[in-house]
């Protein structure tokens, strides 16, 4: 959200003002993305008028100005508070927008500060208040899609002061190591010149002899990411469907490949899974597919605003859903029904979704969306849910309240046989583990009339793969259902 400082003479455009703001907080693309600032509308908190303002031009991303008739008050600087404000604003930001209303008579200073403001700043003409509204509205646009352009290339920054000696061998080797097996890279792994393969990859440049990370470089490969940029993964598991009590909880700051591999940890660890028997196949099934909510955590690192320095990725998991929230709206005009039918879907990051595509973790390039949609179908649940906040896109994976529950096109099976199995222990693990029952050495010895020692040889094994669980209920040995 881009916070927009309107600044005139307040007596002269005082319905201007008003009607400005109510303006953005009516129009759709106006109020997605812009917040107004009317000094009149705001509590001083004791503060001096001075400061108050010199504060939120300060904060501000947009500047407007409005010049009429009448100058306004004249300080003992010699300026008004309009011009002080564009002074504050323009020392640090170029972003300063003018608009002329056009009138019979202007007095000299009014004529003046036209004047100033023409070299540097964008300017133009109205008449009604329509007029003047719409030429915001076309300045503003042009704003974000600038904005936009330039935050494509915001990953392929380079940062002159970090070096080679910046970079960490171990993500370095896990990219290697995660290379997709028809990748060039890999015939290039060998190669004893990490600027020149890092430079390769599009993790930086070489500039006369000294090799430079890009912030797609850093976010990748350097061993203190937050030492060039803002970067943080907050994961957290809450007890129930409220942020009331949290039950784990990881912050993670290193570099991307390895934050998808915590992810994976921490997803595991604090999700269900279990397993069924169908015929010789022992078919892995879990609370949320995998697939699924990896995609959505690799889309936040692909696509999150990383220019939005104090956001942070959000991971969470509750009892009933789990939901990703990363810093950035979708990149304008694209609507959340475009990207569910993976139409016009664009890279608000083109180097950091390119050396990602280099990895097993993203197979095609604009299809995560759908992928995720499919996985959550073909796992019984519901398709996820997208949407997004003042400057933010969530999603939602909608759980079934803890349980596990079969489900077609599983690709998570293990042949019994190739295990090592027996028959026997085949048919005493499908009916501990399909009909959840417990089964002790006397109902094998009954089964199958057999020995104790052969069945103690068949739990034996069957325990040490972890497919089924020891116990001792009232002094006698029993076998269940594992934990996971």
């Amino acid at each position: 959200m881009f916070k927009v400082f309107i600044s005139s003479n307040q007596t002269e455009f005082e319905k201007e003002r008003q009607f400005i703001k109510k303006e953005f907080e009516a129009d759709y693309f106006l109020k997605s993305f812009f917040k107004v600032f009317l000094f009149e509308d705001s509590p001083s908190f004791g503060l001096s008028p001075e400061t108050t303002y010199f504060e939120e031009v300060r904060k501000s991303d947009v500047y407007i100005g409005l010049i009429g008739s009448d100058y306004g008050t004249i300080k003992d600087n010699g300026l008004s508070p309009t011009e002080e404000e564009y002074d504050e604003f323009h020392a640090s930001n170029p972003d300063s927008f003018f608009y002329i209303q056009n009138v019979d008579k202007r007095d000299a200073e009014s004529e003046r500060f036209i004047l100033k403001i023409q070299p540097d700043n964008k300017y133009s003409f109205f008449d009604t208040n329509q007029d003047l509204i719409d030429e915001i509205k076309k300045s503003l646009v042009k704003y974000i899609e600038r904005g936009q352009k330039d935050n494509d290339n915001f990953d392929k920054k380079l940062i002159l002061n970090s070096s080679i000696d910046d970079v960490d061998d171990e993500a370095y080797g896990l990219f290697f190591d995660l290379l997709k097996d028809d990748d060039s890279f890999t015939k290039l792994k060998d190669i004893d010149n990490k600027a020149y393969l890092l430079e390769r990859i599009g993790a930086g440049e070489i500039v006369n002899g000294v090799f430079h990370l890009n912030i797609a470089g850093a976010l990748f490969f350097a061993e203190d990411v937050n030492k060039f940029l803002s970067h943080e993964i907050k994961m957290v598991r809450f007890k129930g469907i409220t942020k009331f009590d949290a039950i784990d909880r990881l912050n993670f700051k290193g570099s991307l490949l390895m934050g998808i591999k915590e992810f994976e940890r921490f997803f595991k660890k604090n999700t269900n899974s279990g397993f069924i028997i169908d015929g010789m196949n022992r078919i892995n099934i879990d609370e949320y597919p995998i697939k699924a909510i990896r995609e959505g955590f690799i889309n936040a690192l692909a696509h999150r605003n990383y220019e939005r320095s104090s956001s942070f990725i959000e991971f969470y998991i509750f009892d009933d859903r789990i939901e990703i929230i990363n810093p950035g709206k979708l990149k304008y005009p694209l609507t959340i029904e475009d990207i569910k039918n993976d139409e016009g879907i664009g890279h608000r990051n083109e180097r950091i979704c390119d050396i990602l595509y280099k990895t097993n973790y993203m197979e095609h390039i604009g299809r995560g969306i759908s992928q995720m949609i499919d996985e959550m179908k073909n796992s019984g649940l519901e398709e996820p849910e997208f949407s997004e906040g003042n400057d933010s896109f969530k999603v939602m994976f909608k759980g079934n309240g803890g349980k596990i529950s079969h489900y077609e096109n599983n690709e998570n099976v293990i042949n019994l046989k190739d295990l090592g199995l027996n028959q026997r222990q085949i048919v005493i693990l499908t009916e501990i583990i399909n009909n959840n029952v417990s089964m002790t050495y006397d109902d094998h010895i009954k089964m199958f009339n057999t020995s104790k020692p052969t069945a103690e040889r068949d739990f034996r094994k069957l325990a040490k793969l972890n497919l089924v669980k020891k116990s001792i209920v009232n002094r006698k040995v029993q076998f269940s259902s594992p934990d996971y």
